[in-house]
């Protein structure tokens, strides 16, 4: 499957487009909703465009990189060819039998279409509704990375609430952190050192083995201190119900 359509322009649809043109894909179209983003990106990739669904080329394979509530309504106007999704929450039943070979093409990070990333470092999570065709998603993945797993819709769900939790969940907790430092002229990067360091803790060992802090410690007066210092209502339910949290976990 050499021959390869995109439906999408955005983060995810630009990375794996540009991937797949500098393994010797052929990139023969781009789909957007909007005209002027499928042109910028089909540009990158020196190919075809369009904005209307009726006119895609005919292809070895095409993926569909959407918002997820957008894709039962891209494959209900796409005609039965080999075709993927890249979500990490919808199954495979999105397809509802309209097509042969279907399946899910589903890179594990968060992508930015501006900020450079080492693809074959990123996981991807395959899955197809033959044997076959999972196998020939499994060639192409691994052609653009290192680690590349077969992994059902279920799991694929499970990793994806996880992944929220690891990367999204704890970004925000960056963001009350350098809320909190900036009202005290305090700037965030001093966090950089730690933050790192737990990154590196988690190659070794188990997140909760590599916890700390006063909620680890059970440490009761430091928390009370803490909760009584923070001013704005929210953050201090959020320290609470965290801390609650952790030490419940660590009994």
């Amino acid at each position: 499957m050499k021959n390869i359509i995109l439906i999408g322009s955005g983060n995810v649809a630009t990375h794996i487009g540009i991937a797949l043109k500098n393994s010797n894909f052929a990139i023969l179209q781009v789909y957007s909703k909007s005209i002027q983003n499928a042109k910028a990106l089909a540009k990158k990739l020196d190919t075809h465009f369009t904005n209307d669904l009726s006119k895609l080329k005919s292809a070895d394979l095409i993926i569909v990189s959407v918002n997820d509530d957008a894709i039962s309504i891209v494959l209900s106007q796409i005609k039965n060819t080999a075709i993927v999704h890249t979500s990490g929450s919808i199954g495979l039943n999105v397809f509802r039998g309209n097509f042969s070979s279907y399946g899910v093409f589903y890179p594990l990070q968060t992508f930015n279409k501006e900020v450079d990333l080492n693809i074959s470092e990123i996981p991807f999570c395959i899955e197809g509704n033959s044997l076959e065709f999972e196998n020939q998603l499994f060639k192409i993945a691994k052609i653009l990375s290192n680690n590349v797993v077969k992994m059902n819709s279920k799991q694929r769900r499970k990793l994806h609430i996880a992944a929220v939790f690891a990367c999204n969940f704890s970004n925000h907790m960056y963001s009350i952190a350098n809320q909190l430092l900036e009202k005290n002229d305090i700037d965030f990067k001093i966090l950089l050192p730690l933050i790192k360091k737990t990154i590196t803790n988690l190659e070794k060992k188990k997140p909760k083995e590599v916890q700390t802090g006063p909620a680890k410690r059970n440490d009761k007066v430091i928390i009370r201190e803490h909760i009584d210092t923070i001013k704005e209502k929210e953050i201090k339910e959020l320290y609470q119900k965290i801390s609650a949290n952790i030490i419940k976990f660590h009994e």
